[in-house]
């Protein structure tokens, strides 16, 4: 983080409670024993724990990924660290469960019921005492002291913290913990920029992905210039470095659960974190004031034998490689959505004006609005009309960016009908434009080169064409729908004028 920089984690809304909320939170740490305009910032959406999972049939394993992998942590389907980790947990304070981990057809290990599991069930418990947090106690308590010295923020400190403890492995308190996690967390963190630009393309995920991986590497930078390069017997190079902190941003990305009901703490929560997604469940994680632990309740019934699952929250099939590296099933996301990237044309007579007024509510002259295969937000809508809106309605500029924006109290919906033929034929132009895209991609990927000498990278290729095919599939779904929308709508405005006009020449006509 050579300047300023942010994190997020695509942040959409997640279930928290019986409503949905927006998880973000913004940490502006001083990142020096005294305020410096160099801050570091870090902006993140913290997502409901959980782990990486594939959902489609084809699996390779992700430690092929690069020749360099961290030297703790184990396969994704390791059997024998998770059934050790287990037995350090239950040693430890977790109480008697109604699940083990077992090797799953949905997501390689998973948490599976020994017993019946009724509906509106409470499971897990996990006591405080197991979380890691940014509270815990270091095997290096010089290390600890450091980092809050510099009031390093939480994220940047537990992604310090689980590598510091990596590094102490035989004498960490966590050992049974990192030697159960995988060596390399499913994650977009560890696509090449070449394997983003081919495989993404079409997909505003990209975008997302290169930030995020930009971030994540700026933020290790800031830390090595502020804090390790000064204090090396502390965190030495071959421990500290930017493999092991882009291993550590993925577990964090992937596992790290926000707790409502301690006010919002971050947490990583071993054991709960072996619970895998599926969009047909609601349930999530929280801290239970009666029993004293994490835990969640059961939305359906299981019976033995059976995968128990939570929700990652209402995320889309892109948010969920983002940050967890699968993509559902096609169909099976209610809550998927694709991004669709509006712009204003810079030969727009009031370009500058249309500029000014988005400026103000925190716009752009190139925004994007989600798209859902049951329509768009209102604020979409608007940004259309100030697209197209002529210069004769330059007072009302200022009132449509706001109507664009969610920084309004007025009411959002906001309609023009003299403009809204012009503005749905402007979404539909986009709309089509983005479906292009994604129907080049998925007809040149069959014939993608895939000529490696490896084979443990042509199984990688294989695999992230898979989830890039899956997630271009999806998206352009929702783009074919909103197509047909915007077509059937600009047909019956069309229609309806030409009806109107038919009524009008049969009147002239009458008094001709």
């Amino acid at each position: 983080m050579k300047k300023i920089r942010l994190i997020h984690s695509a942040l959409p809304p997640i279930a928290m409670a019986e409503t949905s909320s927006l998880l973000q939170s913004t940490f502006i740490p001083i990142f020096s024993p005294t305020p410096s305009p160099s801050a570091l910032k870090i902006r993140a959406d913290l997502s409901f724990a959980g782990r990486s999972v594939r959902f489609n049939r084809i699996r390779c394993s992700v430690s092929a990924a690069t020749e360099t992998t961290v030297p703790w942590g184990c396969e994704v389907d390791s059997l024998e660290n998770a059934s050790d980790l287990q037995e350090w947990l239950s040693q430890n304070g977790l109480p008697p469960q109604k699940m083990a981990i077992k090797r799953v057809d949905v997501g390689e290990r998973g948490l599976v019921a020994m017993k019946n599991i009724r509906k509106g069930e409470k499971l897990l418990f996990v006591p405080p005492l197991l979380f890691i947090t940014a509270d815990s106690e270091w095997s290096c308590p010089e290390a600890g002291e450091v980092l809050k010295k510099y009031n390093v923020p939480d994220w940047p400190l537990l992604a310090t913290y689980l590598i510091s403890e990596a590094g102490f492995m035989n004498s960490s308190r966590w050992k049974n913990y990192i030697a159960a996690l995988p060596r390399q967390p499913y994650s977009l963190l560890y696509w090449t920029r070449s394997e983003l630009d081919k495989y993404l393309e079409a997909s505003q995920i990209r975008q997302r992905a290169i930030e995020r991986i930009n971030d994540v590497t700026g933020t290790y930078n800031d830390l090595n210039d502020r804090i390790f390069s000064r204090y090396r017997d502390l965190f030495p190079q071959q421990v500290f470095n930017m493999e092991t902190f882009k291993w550590s941003f993925g577990i964090l990305f992937s596992r790290l659960v926000r707790l409502p009901s301690m006010g919002g703490r971050v947490a990583l929560v071993p054991w709960a974190d072996m619970l895998n997604h599926s969009c047909e469940v609601e349930t999530f994680l929280d801290y239970d004031k009666s029993s004293e632990g994490v835990v969640f309740t059961t939305d359906r019934a299981y019976q033995p034998g059976e995968q128990v699952f939570i929700s990652y929250g209402k995320k889309s099939n892109g948010e969920l490689l983002l940050s967890y590296g699968f993509v559902p099933r096609e169909g099976t996301n209610p809550r998927d959505s694709v991004e669709l990237p509006l712009s204003l044309k810079k030969s727009d007579k009031c370009f500058k004006e249309k500029a000014d007024a988005l400026k103000k509510y925190g716009l752009s002259t190139s925004q994007c609005f989600p798209v859902q295969i049951t329509g768009w937000p209102v604020e979409l809508m608007a940004y259309a009309y100030l697209a197209v809106s002529p210069p004769s309605m330059k007072r009302q500029f200022d009132k449509i960016a706001a109507a664009a924006s969610n920084k309004t109290t007025s009411k959002k919906d906001i309609k023009f009908p003299e403009i809204e033929e012009e503005a749905l034929q402007f979404i539909l132009d986009t709309v089509e434009a983005s479906i292009s895209k994604y129907s080049k991609f998925l007809e040149e990927s069959g014939s993608m080169d895939l000529d490696v000498t490896s084979p443990k990278l042509l199984n990688r290729k294989v695999f992230l064409k898979q989830l890039a095919m899956d997630l271009c599939t999806s998206e352009r779904r929702i783009l074919y729908r909103a197509q047909s929308i915007l077509r059937r709508r600009l047909r019956d405005i069309r229609s309806g004028e030409l009806r109107a006009l038919k009524i009008f020449d049969g009147f002239r006509n009458l008094f001709n």
